[in-house]
Parts: structure tokens; C-alpha cells; sequence
């Protein structure tokens, strides 16, 4: 955070602005047999056009401030996908899927054992293909937050995933969560450990201040001002706060 400057044995892999949202480089051709070494340069200086900006309102952390990984995957692999109910419907599920690598070709099967379901879609040369079918389910809500595994799995990779299905749309003045009107009663969330002094990085982290949320009656929180870390989304999904994830802007930005 916030400015980040990468090398692999030397070798600038890139640099990344914002120290609020994922970036990753490709590696396995400038891997070499033995000892590697990776340095990221991190600058936290405060700029008009940084997030947050010069003035004294909140804190710009420096250093790494969220993992570092090194992923190993297969020549060919599920590089992204979406599955998500159609909207305006509460029981059709739609999505997509995309395959990365040189056997792009190939058979995916999407599955979500617990509802009965099994549809399998052809990628075309690009690796991509869509998918629509419907479901029996058990609807996500703040006071019956469920959630269901989800599969996906390629010819040569799967993925498993853990996902609530829910409707949530806007009528006039109000906010509609699987069509029927919802009062939000909620607070906004900086990225804040919330015992010691730094980031909030852990699911145990997340699970102090949702828990928190959650004793002032909460069923909705606000991530300020910047997407948080994936442990307080997924564990907002896992508590039933519905969550306003913003992107990284802030009012007094140049």
C-alpha cells in the first residue's frame, strides 16, 4: 500500500496502483532452477490523486498489507466464472466460465449437489462458455443466511465455491431483497484491525467487527472507502450482513 514495484530476480514483473485491490504476473517462464527472490517495493506517500488523499482524515497503511502468494495451477485451468441468479428472477441461475491455457476446448460441469443440480456447457476456442438453468433454493437472507457449495469442474481443473443466491433490486424508495421491501439498518466498516493497531486481514479479524455489527442489530454494513479483504465479505455472506463493497474513491480525490 499503496504504490507497488515487483521483481523476480531482479526483473521488474510490474507495478500496481492502489493498495486496495488485487494484481497478480505470470511467472513460470522467469522461474530458474533453485533459489528465486522476490522484492516488492511499496510507497504509502500521500498524493492528491491517491486514495486517501493529503488530508488528515484516515490512514494509509504502508508495507504489505494483505497475503503474498505464489499459486501453482494447471497448464489449463478455470482462470474466472460467475454464478449468480438472473436478474429479476428468484430461481434461474446464470453464469459463465472461463478456461485459461492451451487446451482451451473443453467439457465444464457445473454442480450444486445440495439443490439437485448438474449442467454441463462446451468452452469454445477462447475458453469461455455461458450457462442458464434453473434451481429449487433456499433464498439468502440476513436472518437465514444460507449457503451452497458450487462446482465447477473442468477436464483438467474444479473449483469449489461456497455462495448465497439472492434478489436484490430497487422499487422507488425501496430496496427489495428477494422482492420484498428490506429496512437497512447498518454502519460503515473501515479496514481496521480491530484490537491491534493495522490492517484487518483475518477471518478472525472480520469476525470481531461483523460480530460487533451484528450486537448493534446490523443487517447491512458499509465497506469504506475501498474494496475490503475477501475474509470480511465472505464472512459478512456467512453471518447474514448484506454489504455495500465500494470501489476505491473518496470525495476529497484531485
Amino acid at each position: 500500500n499503496y504504490e507497488a514495484f515487483t521483481y523476480l530476480n531482479a526483473e521488474e514483473l510490474g507495478r500496481h496502483t492502489g493498495g486496495f485491490t488485487p494484481f497478480s504476473y505470470e511467472i513460470t517462464d522467469k522461474l530458474k532452477d533453485g533459489k528465486n527472490t522476490l522484492v516488492v517495493l511499496v510507497d504509502n506517500t500521500r498524493q492528491l490523486k491517491a486514495i486517501p488523499t493529503i488530508m488528515r482524515d484516515w490512514w494509509n497503511y504502508g508495507g504489505l498489507t494483505r497475503r503474498v502468494m505464489l499459486i501453482e495451477e494447471e497448464e489449463t485451468f478455470i482462470e474466472s466464472y460467475k454464478v449468480q441468479l438472473e436478474k429479476g428472477s428468484m430461481k434461474t441461475i446464470s453464469g459463465w466460465v472461463q478456461l485459461d491455457g492451451s487446451k482451451a476446448e473443453q467439457t465444464v460441469t457445473v454442480k450444486i449437489p445440495e439443490a439437485g443440480v448438474e449442467v454441463s456447457v462446451e468452452t469454445d476456442e477462447t475458453g469461455y462458455a455461458a450457462f442458464e438453468f434453473d434451481a429449487n433454493l433456499t433464498l439468502w437472507s440476513p436472518e437465514n443466511p444460507y449457503l451452497y457449495d458450487v462446482e465447477l469442474h473442468a477436464e483438467t481443473d474444479s473449483i469449489v465455491d461456497r455462495i448465497g443466491f439472492r434478489s436484490i433490486e430497487v422499487k422507488g424508495r425501496d430496496i427489495l431483497l428477494n422482492g420484498e421491501p428490506l429496512f437497512v439498518r447498518g454502519i460503515s466498516i473501515h479496514e481496521e484491525a480491530p484490537i491491534r493497531n493495522g490492517r484487518a486481514f483475518s477471518r478472525g479479524d472480520a469476525h470481531t467487527l461483523l460480530a460487533w455489527a451484528k450486537e448493534l442489530n446490523c443487517n447491512f454494513v458499509r465497506l469504506a472507502h475501498y474494496p475490503h479483504n475477501e475474509n470480511m465479505v465472505r464472512m459478512a455472506d456467512e453471518m447474514g450482513l448484506l454489504v455495500w463493497s465500494e470501489i476505491p474513491l473518496y470525495w476529497a480525490i484531485d
